[in-house]
């Protein structure tokens, strides 16, 4: 086994390896490469596993053993970071994502950072340097069938708040073209204000759209005609993955949030895909229990961080609950005039791009 770094030539062949693989996510995928480069300047460094002895009867792709794709953050809120992109990497099995975490932490050393990350990943791989945390789950929808078999696999509750959704007025569009990403970041960067959230700025949604074209769709509710909620999702294999999402707080009565997961799952089903994963959130919290009730299968995520270069030996997760200043930071900023706000909060978000 050899461990390489993704080039040109190599992007199909990676790209199939992650389609196919039963780890692969759409994060996976090497597009996000460019993603980061143009919307941060990150320096990326796609790591590539290959058997050179397996049979490549089937392809270049039949080769590859695992992928890790990273990219290293400068940041003097958080210490240099080299880390994966949320999901991960993606191996055949534990040999494969150990060389693989050979090769990132040598990397890492090199460019003087604090830690590695394995962020959100869908296996705990077996790394004895490593601080292994699983705070935050994903609820696994199966959308199989007929919309109506969908629909009547929903708890009751679930379809009146549905109905109610419709009632109230609400209407929702569903785009795969990018014509409605303003109208998506214009409730996602208000519903963050008004969390204590730092927003990305608007030129990541738009290389997201430009890079994973034919990959996404944006899920829209509109009251009269103004957008109040909007979900970004991608799409890879037979999966329909939730990414980013919000409903604008003061419109939570007219029960948006409901219609728009509907539209998600009855979309998916429509297009052919069999499950829909709901996204990352904290296990136990509202968000999560709200997910729980779409009749779904959790299933854990883990946060792998090794320490480097006499840094503290805590998760990402761990230092940011335990700091204080951060808390601060997300009392005060709601009350940041709100164009502050978005002209501050990209900035702020370089530093942690996928908090």
């Amino acid at each position: 086994m050899i461990v390489t770094e993704l080039t040109n030539q190599d992007r199909a062949d990676w790209d199939a390896y992650v389609r196919a693989a039963l780890g692969g996510l759409p994060q996976h995928l090497s597009a996000w490469r460019e993603v980061l480069e143009a919307t941060y300047g990150y320096r990326t460094r796609y790591l590539l596993a290959r058997d050179e002895t397996r049979n490549q009867s089937d392809g270049p792709a039949s080769s590859i053993m695992g992928v890790m794709p990273l990219f290293l953050v400068p940041s003097f809120l958080t210490g240099r970071t080299l880390s994966t992109m949320p999901g991960g990497l993606c191996a055949d099995d534990d040999t494969v994502a150990q060389a693989l975490i050979a090769r990132a932490t040598e990397i890492a050393d090199a460019c003087n950072a604090r830690r590695l990350v394995v962020q959100d990943g869908r296996t705990a791989w077996t790394l004895p340097t490593a601080k292994t945390s699983a705070q935050h789950e994903a609820w696994l929808v199966d959308v199989h069938g007929t919309e109506d078999e969908l629909s009547g696999r929903l708890h009751r509750n679930i379809r009146r708040q549905i109905r109610m959704a419709e009632k109230n007025g609400l209407t929702a569009r569903i785009d795969r073209t990018g014509e409605t990403a303003d109208d998506f970041y214009a409730v996602l960067s208000r519903f963050t204000h008004q969390s204590g959230t730092p927003v990305f700025g608007r030129s990541f949604v738009a290389n997201v759209v430009k890079y994973l074209a034919g990959h996404y769709n944006i899920v829209t509710v509109y009251h009269e005609d103004k957008p109040v909620g909007s979900y970004f999702q991608l799409e890879m294999a037979e999966t329909v993955y939730g990414v980013w999402g919000a409903t604008l707080h003061e419109y939570l009565n007219l029960r948006p949030v409901y219609l728009a997961y509907w539209e998600i799952l009855a979309d998916a089903n429509r297009h052919g895909f069999t499950c829909v994963d709901m996204g990352r959130s904290p296990a136990e919290s509202n968000a999560s229990k709200f997910k729980r009730q779409w009749g779904g299968e959790s299933v854990p995520i883990f946060q792998q961080t090794i320490s480097l270069n006499g840094a503290q030996d805590a998760s990402v997760t761990e230092r940011t609950q335990s700091d204080g200043r951060l808390r601060s930071f997300m009392q005060i900023w709601p009350h940041i005039p709100f164009p502050v706000a978005q002209f501050l909060g990209p900035k702020l978000r370089r530093h942690v791009p996928f908090a």
